[in-house]
């Protein structure tokens, strides 16, 4: 199992950093990407916290497989409270930035605080350095990231984070891993297998929990953010596109996670992983008040049982979800 995943707190009013290895527990229980980003959120931010405000705090992941031979390309996912809705949301980045913050040595970045003047982030072999900037505006950005800047890394002052490392990333079967990859390029081009069962529909159910329901697409996805890929498993036999990411291949993820890390884990336990990092992220927005004017997604909470009465039970709740350690920060 790998031991070498970091975390950075980053003050930046105070130019001062402190790191920290993932312990195994935390990667035992939410592996890395959007599940630690959330637990670290949690732990980490201010009650009730102005989102616009430098007290916020902004926490970039990279997700549990980026950078590997299974997502080279492995998205980068930032995570903070939305100045549009007020509530804990995320932004997934696509590219290499989470590969090489790997390589550069981190797999999770904490920003506390505000730099005083436009600063650039400078992440190399372990280091991390402030650089001040003035006038650095990259039209080339996508909306997505454009607005991410805004919402987000504006009120920190942060203008930019640049990656440049040589740390190899450690893979528990590289042998494993790259005949296992070879055989997902093989298996796109064979043709389509006769009675094959339709992927997209085997796990249909709604997943119910200690907190409450989740639909299984919502588990799919933040799985998906959570390990930094597009899709869960190999694509279905005889297609170009592996079905659009829609299959719920959790086996052939599984298989992915051992032999990258070799960390053991089964369908439920992943599922459980998902489960356990919108159940963090449920009883935060319920906490901070989530109301109507939220919309749909208050309709969803309240329609699947995410209730303040419901979600803030020690026992009945944090208990079971394993994140007890929460229990003082989330009630």
């Amino acid at each position: 199992m790998t031991t070498d995943r970091r975390i950075a707190l980053v003050d930046l009013g105070r130019c001062e950093v402190e790191t920290f290895p993932v312990s195994m527990d935390l990667e035992q229980r939410f592996l890395g990407g959007s599940g630690i980003a959330t637990y670290l959120f949690c732990k980490h931010a201010p009650k009730m916290v102005d989102p616009g405000s430098a007290d916020n705090i902004c926490i970039v992941s990279a997700g549990y497989l980026s950078g590997t031979l299974s997502a080279p390309l492995g998205a980068a996912v930032l995570t903070s409270k939305s100045t549009a809705t007020g509530l804990l949301a995320r932004v997934c980045l696509d590219g290499p930035f989470a590969a090489e913050m790997r390589q550069a040595g981190f797999d999770h970045l904490v920003l506390k605080g505000r730099a005083e003047n436009e600063t650039c982030l400078l992440i190399r072999d372990g280091r991390i350095e402030f650089k001040e900037v003035h006038g650095l505006k990259d039209k080339s950005l996508s909306d997505q990231r454009a607005i991410l800047r805004e919402d987000v890394l504006a009120a920190k002052n942060v203008l930019a984070m640049v990656c440049s490392g040589t740390i190899a990333l450690e893979v528990k079967d590289p042998e494993g891993i790259i005949a296992y990859e070879k055989k997902f390029l093989e298996t796109i081009d064979e043709p389509p297998a006769l009675n094959t069962p339709d992927q997209d529909g085997q796990d249909s159910e709604i997943m119910e929990g200690p907190a409450g329901s989740v639909d299984p697409a919502q588990i799919k996805q933040t799985l998906m953010q959570i390990l930094g890929v597009q899709r869960l498993g190999l694509p279905p036999s005889g297609t170009k596109s592996g079905g659009g990411g829609k299959e719920l291949n959790f086996q052939t993820a599984a298989d992915r996670i051992l032999l990258n890390t070799g960390l053991v884990l089964d369908e439920n336990e992943l599922k459980q992983i998902a489960y356990r990092c919108i159940a963090m992220e449920r009883i935060y927005n319920i906490r901070e008040g989530i109301t109507s004017n939220q919309g749909r997604q208050a309709d969803d909470y309240r329609e699947n049982g995410w209730t303040r009465q419901a979600v803030l039970k020690k026992t009945k709740v944090f208990d079971p979800l394993r994140i007890d350690d929460l229990w003082s920060r989330l009630k």
